[in-house]
């Protein structure tokens, strides 16, 4: 399935990305993340990796369909958009945090907890990158952490 505006290629920061093919505005919206809703947390995906987004408390949304592009967003700690789940129409979508030039990737914060993060790398590139998929307000607890956890001379 296509989406106007967007398409997945080859991508700098971790496998397949999500691109803009049209410039967006701030606020806009970008595309729909799509998947089927379950009170459950699936599994991986046949390629292994997860798409599954906790969209409310306790429920999960499973972006892993092939009709799901928006799927191939990656994470970035200077995010140029945002996935909002508008409870109204039970869907989610790439929102523009703002303006996103034709041939940008398009990436959003994946929210991960200190936990989780320390299983998954950064490799967005950012100057103060972490190093570590980790949610915004999150990320100066782990820069301690790494801070005092070093060895010492």
């Amino acid at each position: 399935m296509s989406t106007p505006g967007v398409a997945s290629r080859p991508s700098p920061i971790a496998g397949l990305g999500l691109f803009a093919t049209q410039d967006f505005i701030a606020g806009e919206r970008i595309a729909p993340y799509t998947g089927a809703t379950n009170s459950q947390a699936p599994g991986p995906a046949e390629d292994g990796r997860i798409y599954a987004l906790e969209v409310a408390p306790g429920l999960w949304l499973d972006g892993s369909s092939a009709d799901n592009p928006a799927r191939h967003a990656n994470h970035a700690c200077h995010p140029n958009a945002e996935l909002v789940w508008h409870e109204s129409e039970s869907a989610a979508w790439l929102m523009a945090l703002r303006t996103i030039r034709g041939g940008e990737e398009i990436t959003f914060d994946y929210g991960f907890s200190l936990a989780e993060s320390l299983l998954h790398p950064c490799a967005c590139g950012a100057p103060d990158c972490v190093r570590r998929i980790i949610a915004t307000p999150l990320r100066p607890a782990l820069r301690r952490h790494l801070r005092f956890s070093r060895p010492r001379d």
